[in-house]
């Protein structure tokens, strides 16, 4: 990975996204709005820059592999989520108020 992107700026980006667009308390229009960013950061991915090439406790080789596991599980989330139309245990969906426990 010879990329100009570094792992923790992508990274710091999916988090961002993640908290603004599928908090606790979501709603169709940001659901909607954060499958398309989850996809813009997966497409980013193949541009992360590993700067560490040492075979032995290469942190940043392993936070890079993370990263493509955290990028799939948020757009596993992300999409589940938007395709969810309830609201049920922890996750309260605001354009469906009546709960579902």
């Amino acid at each position: 990975c010879k990329g100009p992107i570094p792992t923790a700026v992508l990274r710091r980006e999916l988090q961002v996204s993640m908290q603004k667009y599928a908090p606790v308390y979501r709603n169709a229009d940001d659901l909607a709005k954060g499958k398309s960013v989850v996809v813009e950061i997966m497409k980013k991915y193949k541009d992360v820059g590993i700067q560490d090439r040492s075979m032995v406790w290469n942190t940043d080789l392993i936070e890079t592999l993370e990263l493509e596991i955290l990028i799939n599980q948020a757009a596993q989330e992300m999409f589940a989520a938007e395709a969810r139309k309830e609201s049920r245990g922890a996750h309260a969906h605001e354009n469906f108020p009546e709960r579902d426990d």
